[in-house]
């Protein structure tokens, strides 16, 4: 989703946005957002006969949150602005500022920026386009993390009952099988392979000498560079249509399944689409099976996301049936843009380069 994307780049400027809102609004610091206000119990009178002790925020009394470190201009910086500005910091920052002198470099860098800020007002920034958008997107992400995070599901409303029938029924994803590594030299005609499988069996053992002979001979041009290095791979499964995985006919897989000890040679060729192939085990996985209790968390915080992202669609797809939305086709088919190449696209062209489909690619020969 579009808010999310931006959101990501918004909040990383979240400190510059709310501050600058704060400051072009000519409203200060400790009165812009309910992060920086003190808490509502501090407006209430103290009731003498209660024994409860009020919740302390970053070790701080209402009253002291309410204390002004530094006014800049019309902006007050209080105890309780430094302290939530400071809190939201990373846990390596915060460790940083540990220290009086430090601390005082924190609260000088916050006046610092007030007084861009307030400069930036005085010459009409607050009202181009740039700061808009901001505004608008650190209100959006405000917005959500109130509705969906604070308000919204939590990661305890994920029943038990839920995340097992999640992983009864996605056992392939907590089972892996046991899994081989292998390496391959291909020949597209028989002679010049049965040649390298003699040389090879000569030495059975000595995996540089396959390496070498794979760089220099094989036609296998995905893995030639890396001495015919086939990865892992179970013996049922093949990845080769995924990004960067190599091929791996199943004649090769097989071969590969059935060699014992790590460094042996397949001794006969094995024929394929592609070839012939010379083949020799590099190494071995067992088999894996996650329990229910090793995956728990990690299926949780699935279904969280999951929940959570069906939460937003329906909320926004309210909310989109709720207002006039129009779209102009035509007009959004006139947009041109660059890629990283430079190439300006046309609208209703081709890609110059369009990725062959899988029904129209060809194994090696």
């Amino acid at each position: 989703m579009r808010w999310r994307r931006n959101a990501k780049d918004a909040m990383t400027r979240v400190w510059a946005a709310l501050c600058l809102s704060c400051s072009l609004s000519a409203v200060g610091c400790n009165k812009s957002t309910p992060s920086q206000s003190i808490d509502p119990k501090a407006d209430k009178p103290a009731e003498a006969a209660s024994d409860t002790k009020p919740e302390l925020k970053y070790g701080l009394t209402p009253e002291q949150a309410a204390q002004v470190l530094v006014q800049v201009g019309e902006t007050k910086i209080t105890l309780g602005d430094f302290a939530e500005r400071l809190g939201s910091q990373s846990p390596y920052l915060r460790a940083r500022y540990n220290s009086p002198e430090r601390r005082k470099e924190f609260l000088d860098n916050m006046v610092r920026f007030e007084l861009l800020a307030a400069e930036a007002d005085k010459r009409g920034l607050s009202k181009t386009e740039d700061v808009e958008r901001v505004r608008r997107q650190v209100m959006v992400q405000q917005m959500m993390q109130d509705l969906f995070d604070k308000g919204g599901l939590k990661l305890a409303d994920i029943s038990d009952d839920e995340i097992k029938r999640y992983y009864d029924s996605h056992a392939s994803e907590f089972n892996k099988p046991a899994q081989v590594r292998a390496s391959h030299i291909l020949f597209k005609d028989r002679g010049p392979a049965e040649q390298a499988l003699k040389d090879l069996k000569q030495k059975p053992a000595d995996m540089e000498l396959f390496r070498k002979l794979a760089e220099q001979k094989s036609q296998d041009l995905a893995t030639k560079s890396s001495g015919g290095d086939l990865r892992f791979f179970s013996e049922t499964e093949d990845k080769s249509g995924e990004t960067d995985e190599p091929a791996r006919p199943a004649a090769v897989r097989k071969a590969a399944f059935s060699l014992a000890n790590i460094g042996d040679l397949y001794p006969e060729l094995v024929q394929s689409e592609q070839g012939w192939h010379v083949v020799k085990l590099t190494g071995r996985r067992e088999p894996l099976k996650r329990s229910l209790e090793d995956a728990r968390r990690m299926i949780q915080n699935k279904l969280w996301r999951d929940k959570r992202e069906q939460a937003i669609e329906k909320f926004v797809a309210e909310l989109r049936a709720k207002a006039n939305v129009q779209e102009n086709a035509a007009a959004l088919a006139k947009v041109q843009v660059k890629d990283g190449l430079g190439n300006t696209s046309t609208p209703g062209a081709k890609p110059a380069s369009a990725p062959a489909k899988d029904s129209e690619k060809k194994s090696v020969k």
